[in-house]
């Protein structure tokens, strides 16, 4: 088994009071299994019946992920809407009692329930990045129906990325038709190679040197410049 696909040794699912040392090996033999298949295989269906400890062999293979990822990358668990507020605070309940003191410091979670708001925790530098991310279905569509906002997405996805000059060249030809700002071409379709290389911050005062009204967009310009790091 891989070094990185193991139960970590910091987790103990045995809780006095809610459960029993017996579900606790049973779910603790559960999530080593998951995790000795997810290192050869990309995914693993978990079915098991009503109140047999599902959540927390999930939680315990994410955190164990988590835990000894050395790149400190963050573990991102989809949620249904009906219970994106349900699992983070399960996660609570599951670092109190079933993490040791050093782990609970270690893992830190976060929610997200738009695509703005997962790309910002993405976003976070390492020494305050979250180690796991509760994201719910359908965050990636939520919020992304503005142009700028897409436009944000774009350019942070092409953020530190060689050999991208023939890509940025056909978004400058496309983008005010891709994004519905074809108005933003007022003075030269240059526009979108300048706002693809600067970050979201300065896209107002550069759309101001262009000389280009910003009446019916600045709100939504003003948005994005609050939200994006």
């Amino acid at each position: 088994m891989k070094e990185w696909h193991k139960l970590a040794d910091s987790i103990r699912l045995h809780v006095a009071g809610r459960i029993s040392e017996a579900d606790a090996r049973r779910q603790e033999q559960t999530a080593r299994e998951i995790l000795s298949r997810l290192s050869t295989q990309p995914g693993v269906v978990l079915a098991d019946e009503v109140g047999m400890g599902k959540t927390f062999v999930a939680l315990a293979v994410a955190t164990s992920l988590a835990l000894l990822d050395a790149q400190h990358r963050p573990v991102v668990v989809m949620v249904p809407p009906s219970l994106k507020e349900k699992w983070p605070r399960d996660f609570l309940v599951f670092a109190e009692k079933c993490l040791s003191d050093q782990a609970r410091e270690r893992v830190v979670a976060a929610s997200a329930d738009s695509a703005i708001a997962f790309l910002k925790l993405l976003d976070d530098p390492e020494e305050r990045r979250n180690s796991i991310i509760f994201m719910t279905h359908g965050a990636m569509h939520r919020g992304l129906n503005d142009g700028w906002v897409k436009l944000a997405v774009i350019q942070r996805a092409l953020r530190g990325r060689h050999h991208t000059g023939p890509l940025r060249r056909t978004l400058s030809r496309c983008a005010g038709n891709l994004l519905w700002l074809k108005w933003v071409e007022k003075n030269g379709e240059d526009i979108w190679d300048r706002l693809l290389n600067k970050p979201p911050e300065s896209w107002l005062k550069i759309l101001r040197q262009r000389g280009l009204s910003l009446t019916a967009k600045k709100a939504t310009i003003a948005m994005i410049l609050c939200q994006w790091p």
